[in-house]
């Protein structure tokens, strides 16, 4: 078994869409903004400014970017995530790699903020090693391939005794740029052409262990 797991966060631990989806519309509205292709176009899970970019390719800024992530984060992170809920068996999955020995730490492009809000709300923070996000460092964003490499130095973690779980191509290109094997949960929002960049794809938690050599 390998001895170091890295989880996702949205799409992967948690169904997170609706609460995301309302705190971003939220947001927009709050700008002035109208967004006709928003559900059309929205997924959840990429960074804010990379979502940003496709909603408004026209009229995209920076500074729009962040307007909309210190709105998101207004309506976000204080409502008590009313309609996210775990996906089934995974977190038995993370306990049981955890009582094996494994350390297991949540890598998400999720902000810090909302990330270890929720991981309080739902007892994560008892589980998890470390809940590492990419705007974890005052004035510093990594994206997702950067900030695996910084956790995998963080805790001593060899590439090949290392995975990385995910739904989605940011997780699977962080993995592959860093040497380590992915996992693609077929539950979370990757699409198929996402989940074809995994080194393996699950469709049950209870297949993780077992889909790692």
């Amino acid at each position: 078994m390998k001895n170091f797991w890295f989880f996702d966060l949205d799409g992967t631990l948690a169904d997170t869409d609706r609460d995301i989806r309302r705190a971003w519309k939220a947001a927009i509205a709050d700008l002035g903004l109208a967004c006709p292709h928003f559900d059309e176009k929205f997924v959840a899970g990429p960074p804010i400014d990379e979502m940003a970019k496709i909603l408004f390719p026209d009229i995209f800024t920076q500074e729009l970017a962040d307007s909309l992530r210190k709105g998101f984060a207004v309506r976000y992170d204080g409502d008590g995530f009313p309609e996210t809920e775990e996906y089934p068996l995974i977190m038995d999955e993370v306990r049981s790699l955890k009582e094996s020995g494994a350390t297991v730490a949540i890598v998400t492009n999720k902000r810090f903020a909302g990330a270890t809000a929720m991981a309080k709300h739902f007892g994560w923070d008892k589980v998890f090693d470390g809940i590492f996000a990419g705007d974890m460092f005052p004035g510093k964003k990594m994206r997702k391939t950067e900030l695996l490499s910084y956790v995998l130095g963080k805790l001593g973690a060899e590439k090949d005794d290392s995975v990385l779980v995910g739904d989605t191509i940011n997780d699977f290109e962080a993995a592959r740029v860093n040497g380590v094997f992915s996992v693609g949960v077929s539950w979370g929002y990757g699409k198929e052409a996402d989940l074809k960049e995994a080194d393996v794809i699950v469709h049950c938690a209870r297949e993780l262990r077992a889909a790692v050599p």
